[in-house]
């Protein structure tokens, strides 16, 4: 899917990019990004240049100065023009395939594309998309041609990979089948407890326990829990997050696992306290329901096959043209 991404999003046209034409990179530990243009690759007898790459990746390399630095960042921009020079080797691979086929667009669907650009990108000014073009040096015509060629390859590439693509039912219930180990869903719970300190001599353990005692019959005989807990209770009050048994003192894992949801246990004793715990949830193991992760298993076998089609058709037109990387 990142072929896929790369190809509308680096290949975007220079137009709409935000650059900096005096782009530089801080000095680095790692590989050092350059700003010297020249031919970064050629298809035939088109080339694209350096600067084409770095206007390409630039909304990229933008956000990826503001989350790295040094030798992770150069190593990282770097990358990031590899990427954006192959979205362009593609680019224009695509462009050539729809000339070859003769593919066009009718005069109103280009205007309305035309149109589109200027409401979203100029504010439905005029003026600024001239500007726009005198800064690139290019004229009205020459951009209605970059933008029916661009919208061409789009129509063309929706029709040989977007729509082509599609995932049988049957396969979607095969990969859950297949992966069902991901879904698994461990045993868990919501408590909360009643905690009373044994303290230090066996006078105050026989005190203690006795006030445990207690506070077991009264919860018995009705008193609410939360009643009795703020009362009494020498722990957290809160309800906890959901959580496993294995996680929690051994002594407490048999009444959670046990004790069902609404209820509460028997007085547990440890080595330093009294408890009581009272089960708020239960969620018993079992699996993710297939309708549940349904959707997004079949989105991720539909980007795999969009993928596998992207490269098949990459493939399928590159025999037929020269290219060349520098």
């Amino acid at each position: 899917m990142k072929k896929i991404l790369l190809f509308f999003v680096l290949a975007a046209s220079a137009l709409f990019a935000q650059t900096n034409e005096n782009e530089s990179v801080a000095s680095t530990n790692g590989p050092v990004v350059t700003a010297i243009d020249g031919y970064a690759a050629r298809v035939d007898s088109k080339v694209i240049t350096y600067s084409e790459v770095r206007e390409s990746a630039a909304p990229y390399v933008q956000k990826l100065m503001k989350a790295y630095k040094g030798r992770e960042l150069a190593e990282r921009i770097q990358a990031t023009h590899i990427d954006a020079r192959e979205a362009l080797i593609e680019d224009e691979l695509f462009k050539l395939e729809t000339k070859d086929r003769g593919l066009t667009l009718s005069d109103k669907v280009l205007e309305d594309e035309i149109n589109k650009h200027i409401r979203e990108r100029f504010n439905n000014d005029r003026t600024l998309l001239v500007k726009a073009l005198t800064a690139r040096r290019m004229t009205m015509e020459e951009w209605r041609t970059e933008v029916s060629e661009k919208l061409t390859v789009r129509v063309f590439y929706n029709q040989e990979v977007t729509r082509r693509a599609s995932v049988p039912e049957t396969s979607v219930r095969a990969e859950y089948d297949k992966n069902l180990d991901q879904y698994f869903i461990p045993f868990k719970v919501r408590y909360q407890f009643i905690m009373i300190s044994k303290g230090k001599t066996a006078e105050e353990t026989a005190a203690k326990k006795k006030l445990a005692e207690d506070t077991l019959k009264k919860l018995q005989a009705g008193t609410p829990f939360n009643e009795l807990a703020k009362a009494v209770s020498e722990g957290d009050l809160a309800v906890t997050a959901w959580r496993s048994p294995d996680d929690v003192h051994e002594q407490l894992r048999p009444a959670l696992k046990e004790t069902p949801a609404g209820q509460s246990s028997d007085l547990i004793e440890t080595p330093s306290e009294f408890y009581i715990v009272n089960i708020v949830e239960r969620r018993e193991q079992g699996y993710t329901p297939f309708e549940e992760v349904q959707t997004k298993i079949k989105n991720k076998l539909l980007d795999a096959e969009k993928e596998r089609l992207h490269k098949a058709l990459i493939e399928s037109i590159r025999v037929k043209h020269f290219i060349e990387r520098y």
